[in-house]
């Protein structure tokens, strides 16, 4: 296969991928808004229950309305011809890199020396005893 094919294929996933989270994230609102509606037994304890139920619904719906804004990001990358092309030394970042992470806008070494940096990684004296 091509890079083209392979991009175009990163493509359909990339679309399946967001409507299965839109799709999934109705789900989620359906319930949480069923959550909030149903009556609160006055017991403590049903009440943490469902208000654990409810934080982990609203922390699933902020994951999923990330992930829905790097697929978007990643689609734009597409659509102007910069999708798989490292950011930092502007090479095509490897199909397979793509594939395993279609968010990727850094080569696996731009990646590495990028997150080395941000954390002040290969910047950091060795402490001595």
């Amino acid at each position: 296969m091509n890079r083209d094919n392979d991009l175009l294929r990163i493509r359909e996933l990339l679309q399946r991928r967001r409507r299965d989270i839109l799709h999934a994230s109705q789900g989620a609102q359906r319930e949480l808004s069923a959550l909030k509606d149903q009556d609160r037994d006055p017991e403590y304890e049903e009440n943490a229950q469902a208000e654990l139920a409810d934080y982990t619904l609203s922390s699933l719906m902020e994951a999923q309305r990330r992930e829905v804004m790097l697929i978007d990001a990643a689609l734009r990358r597409m659509d102007t011809g910069v999708f798989g092309v490292c950011v930092d030394c502007g090479f095509d970042i490897p199909i397979e890199r793509l594939e395993a992470l279609p968010f990727a806008i850094r080569c696996e070494e731009d990646a590495t020396r990028h997150e080395l940096d941000m954390r002040g990684g290969h910047h950091q004296a060795v402490p001595t005893l």
